[in-house]
């Protein structure tokens, strides 16, 4: 007979972490929606989608812009 096991583990971040993680959950949802608007635009124009490397370079000149330099703060893996 198989045995299956599970475990339940709980994180308890300090006020310092929660913080971040926020930040982080913010950030990523910024460049979700944004990404997410730019497809949707480049669709009603009749253009292709942006690929993976598109989306990638974009990624890379919203964090090097000024008005969104708060994204730099955030790691770029779950970006």
């Amino acid at each position: 007979m198989q045995r299956l096991q599970a475990f339940k583990y709980e994180l308890l971040p300090n006020s310092q972490q929660e913080r971040q993680m926020r930040r982080f959950a913010g950030s990523c949802r910024f460049v979700y929606n944004k990404a997410l608007a730019l497809q949707k635009e480049r669709h009603e124009q009749g253009q292709k989608k942006l690929g993976y490397a598109g989306l990638c370079q974009l990624l890379t000149a919203w964090r090097h812009s000024a008005d969104t330099a708060w994204l730099a703060d955030a790691p770029v893996h779950p970006l």
